[in-house]
Parts: structure tokens; C-alpha cells; sequence
């Protein structure tokens, strides 16, 4: 019964936090790429992702309020996306900074 119970409670906490962020992909790691529109990141498991960058796109650089065009190859980032209509994944908010 206490297994049952703690599955259940690491269930609704799972659930909680992508309703928590609205049901957001994190795409983490380092941008390879910066096209009209778009960046590459190659993610922390070495995959090659890209994001739509929109004019809603929000963007923080080292946690201040920033634009997006300050982006660049090498940054470190976290992108807050989620699929569009044609299923691409669309940024919805950039974190980004130097790499390490």
C-alpha cells in the first residue's frame, strides 16, 4: 500500500510540474547555429535541435530582461518550447549566457 501511495504522489508531482510549465519542452545546451528565425542548439545528449524564434519570444541573458538577437554561437541556453501547429517546437522563452 505505501509503494502504491508514494507512485501515486510521484505521479501528481510529475503532473504538477508540466502543468507548472504549461506543458513547455526544455531544450538544454549550446547554440550551434542562429538562422532568420531560428537557432540550433546541440543538446546536453548531443543532439542537434532546432527552435523557432518568434517576435513573442522572451528572452533573459544571465537573468536580466534582454533580445534575442543577442544571441550567439557558443551561448549556453534554456529554451522554454512547445510544439506549433505544424508540430515544430516554438520558443516561448530563451535563458541564455556565455559558456562556461
Amino acid at each position: 500500500m505505501k509503494k502504491r501511495l508514494t507512485a501515486v504522489v510521484v505521479s501528481l508531482a510529475c503532473a504538477a510540474a508540466m502543468l507548472a510549465h504549461g506543458g513547455m519542452e526544455h531544450v538544454m545546451g549550446a547554440v550551434k547555429a542562429i538562422g532568420a528565425g531560428s537557432v540550433t542548439v546541440e543538446t546536453v545528449k548531443h543532439e542537434m535541435v532546432v527552435v523557432l524564434l518568434t517576435p513573442k519570444t522572451e528572452a533573459l541573458r544571465s537573468n536580466v530582461k534582454a533580445d534575442v538577437k543577442l544571441l550567439k554561437v557558443g551561448d549556453r541556453v534554456v529554451i522554454h518550447a512547445a510544439k506549433n501547429k505544424d508540430g515544430k517546437l516554438e520558443a516561448g522563452e530563451v535563458e541564455f549566457g556565455p559558456k562556461k
